[in-house]
């Protein structure tokens, strides 16, 4: 089975949510043979969601089902915060991501200059830190993206397993379901997220897993999703996480 559980329908706000937009992205959902798609804006974007316009157009496609997301930056001491603006929308569940450090833009190719100044072995233990207090934060039913930190190719010299087990523990502690994003094959990272050494210590620690492409184009939708499939089930998985109201549903892959 297949889901992709994280996709952008309004881009970076290059375009408005529409029905043939909607349209769009299930067309090709349904030519990958993608059973179930999460729409996932940026919460920065939510003056433009309509959530009822996608739950529309969805009825168009039986042989989908169609979830609500809301894919949130997390920043640290501003739970409360963040509990208020979710609690205003009615989801299927919450995608918890890391895109700023402090006010570092870091995944951002205007801002790749920030690097330098930084040991980049200090710079990942930083990152999984916050990556570390969305998980205890009880917000989210899916981490984004985990090891997004290598998405321009800076990466340690020291070993990454060993870097993340301290929040992959945390992961397992807290049981939240972490996806494998297929966009980091079209960065200049040339990996899926998280990386393979990584999905191995979290199936080890019994980490749960679902699947994405972060399709902010439709044409996206789906992408390299079977080439996850096989990893997982060459590392051991047998079942992904779906969601439906914040309820987590593990199925067949």
């Amino acid at each position: 089975m297949l889901v992709d559980y994280h996709t952008h329908p309004l881009g970076h706000m290059d375009r408005k949510i529409s029905k043939e937009n909607i349209r769009e992205f299930l067309e090709v959902a349904v030519k990958k043979g993608v059973s179930e798609v999460g729409f996932t804006d940026h919460n920065r974007y939510y003056e433009e969601f309509d959530f009822d316009l996608i739950a529309e157009v969805a009825k168009e496609y039986p042989q989908l089902k169609v979830r609500r997301g809301i894919e949130m930056d997390y920043t640290p001491g501003k739970e409360d915060e963040i509990a208020e603006f979710l609690g205003q929308f009615d989801l299927d569940y919450v995608i918890g991501s890391i895109h700023f450090l402090g006010d570092w833009m870091f995944d951002h190719p205007d801002y790749t200059a920030e690097y330098d100044n930084w040991k980049i072995v200090e710079l990942y233990k930083e990152y999984f830190d916050y990556i570390r207090g969305a998980a205890e934060s009880g917000l989210f039913q899916i981490l984004g993206h985990l090891d997004l930190i290598k998405v321009f190719g800076y990466r340690p010299k020291e070993d990454i397993v060993e870097i993340v087990t301290p929040t992959l523990e945390v992961i397992a502690a807290e049981d939240i379901v972490i996806e494998i994003n297929t966009n980091g094959m079209n960065k200049p990272a040339q990996e899926f997220y998280p990386s393979r050494e990584i999905l191995e210590k979290a199936y080890e620690l019994g980490i749960k897993v679902t699947m994405s492409s972060d399709a902010h184009k439709a044409e996206r939708i789906g992408e390299n999703l079977s080439a996850v499939k096989d990893i997982l089930v060459d590392i051991g998985y047998t079942e992904i996480a779906t969601f439906e109201n914040k309820k987590r549903k593990m199925v067949k892959l």
